[in-house]
C-alpha cells in the first residue's frame, strides 16, 4: 500500500513537472518569433491584467494559459510596474522573472551650467533627454517669474520656503554634473540640485563684507550677475566688490547681464531699445538688485558675493578679448571705453 502511495505521490510530481514544462516551453505556448515588443504594466495590475497585456501585445498566445502556469510559478503574481521590452518567444518563465525584477533602467549624465536660467535647463532637458518642458516648468517654473515654481518644495527646502509665492527656482538649482535615473526626470535632478545648494550654502549669511546685502537671497541674485559678466574666480571677487560699492553708494548696477536675461538677446553690450526696457530686470533704469536670480550661480560666484575683493572702483568693462578695465570715476570709465574699443 505504501508503495502505490508513493507511485502514486511520484505520478503526481512528474505530471506537474511535464504541466509546467509544457506551460514554460517556447516551441509550445510562444507566439511565433518577431521582433521586441514593448509594454506598460499600470501601477496595482494583477496577474489577470498583466496576462491580458501580454496576451494582446502577442508575447504569449493565451492570457489562461499564463494564468495556470502561474499556479506553478509565483514569480507571475510579482509583476512591477514599468515599461519592459520582450521578444515574444520568451518563454513563461523568463517572462514572470523580467516582469519580477522590474523593468530596466538608464542612467544618464546631465551637466547643469553655471550661470543658466530655468528656461535653459528646459531646453536642454527637452533636447538632450525628451523630458516634456511643460512637466519640467511645472516643477521648476519660468524665468523672469513667468511661473512659478512647485510650491511643494518650500516644505522640504527652507531657503525655498522664505522665497516671494511668483518665483521661479533662478538661483537656486545648483550648478554641476549629475547622474539620475532617466524616468525619474525631471523631479530627480532638481531634488540634486536643490540637495546640492542645501549641502553648500543653506546656512550662509551676508557678513559686514557684503553690506548692504541683509539675506541669502540678495546674496544670491547677486552672485547671479557676478556670475554673467565675469569668469575667473579673481575677477568675480573684485566685480562682486564692484557691484556691491555701488549698491552703498545708491547707485544704479547698470549690468548689461539683466537685461540679457530680460530680452534674451544675448548681446555683450546693451544696445538703446534694451535701455529703454520698462522692468525691474533693467538694472540701467531701476535702482537695488533686480527682483529675482538672472541665473544659477556657481560656487565661486556666490562666494565672491560672501567674500568680494574690497576696493575703490565703481566701473569697469570688458573689452572682445576678454580683457576687463576697472575705474573710479565716470571719466576714467570713459577713457577705458576708448581704450576697449568701444
Amino acid at each position: 500500500m505504501r508503495s502505490i502511495t508513493k507511485l502514486v505521490a511520484l505520478g503526481i510530481i512528474l505530471v506537474g513537472i511535464w504541466f509546467g514544462w509544457q506551460f514554460a516551453s517556447v516551441a509550445y505556448w510562444a507566439v511565433p518569433v518577431g521582433s521586441v515588443k514593448k509594454i506598460e504594466i499600470p501601477e496595482g495590475a494583477d496577474g489577470k491584467a498583466v496576462s491580458q497585456i501580454l496576451r494582446d501585445n502577442g508575447i504569449i498566445k493565451s492570457a489562461s494559459q499564463y494564468r495556470w502556469y502561474g499556479r506553478l510559478d509565483s514569480a507571475t503574481g510579482r509583476a512591477r510596474a514599468g515599461a519592459y521590452q520582450i521578444r515574444p518567444e520568451t518563454n513563461f518563465h523568463e517572462i514572470a522573472r523580467i516582469l519580477a525584477l522590474g523593468p530596466a533602467r538608464d542612467e544618464v549624465q546631465i551637466t547643469a551650467i553655471e550661470g543658466e536660467s530655468v528656461d535653459a535647463l528646459i531646453d536642454q532637458l527637452s533636447t538632450e533627454n525628451h523630458i516634456d518642458p511643460v512637466n519640467t516648468a511645472r516643477v521648476i517654473g519660468h524665468s523672469i517669474n513667468r511661473t512659478a515654481f512647485d510650491g511643494s518644495l518650500r516644505d522640504a527646502y527652507p531657503f525655498l520656503a522664505v522665497l516671494p509665492r511668483d518665483r521661479s527656482l533662478d538661483g537656486y538649482l545648483f550648478p554641476n554634473t549629475y547622474r539620475v535615473w532617466a524616468d525619474q526626470l525631471p523631479e530627480a535632478l532638481i531634488t540634486k540640485q536643490l540637495d546640492e545648494f542645501s549641502k553648500r550654502f543653506s546656512a550662509a549669511k551676508p557678513g559686514p563684507a557684503s553690506a548692504p546685502l541683509t539675506s541669502l537671497d540678495q546674496v544670491i541674485i547677486l552672485a547671479s550677475i557676478v556670475q554673467d559678466e565675469v569668469r575667473s574666480n579673481d575677477e568675480m571677487r573684485m566685480v562682486a566688490g564692484i557691484f556691491l560699492n555701488r549698491l552703498r553708494d545708491g547707485m544704479a548696477l547698470q549690468s548689461d547681464a539683466t537685461l540679457n536675461y530680460l530680452t534674451g538677446s544675448g548681446r555683450a553690450q546693451a544696445n538703446a531699445k534694451d535701455l529703454e526696457t520698462d522692468s525691474p530686470w533693467n538694472t540701467y533704469k531701476y535702482r537695488g538688485l533686480p527682483p529675482s536670480p538672472i541665473g544659477n550661480p556657481g560656487e565661486a560666484a556666490i562666494k565672491a558675493v560672501l567674500d568680494p575683493e574690497s576696493n575703490d572702483y565703481r566701473y569697469f568693462l570688458t573689452d572682445k578679448e576678454g580683457k576687463i578695465y576697472y575705474a573710479r570715476t565716470l571719466e576714467e570709465h570713459v577713457a577705458n571705453r576708448q581704450k576697449a574699443g568701444y
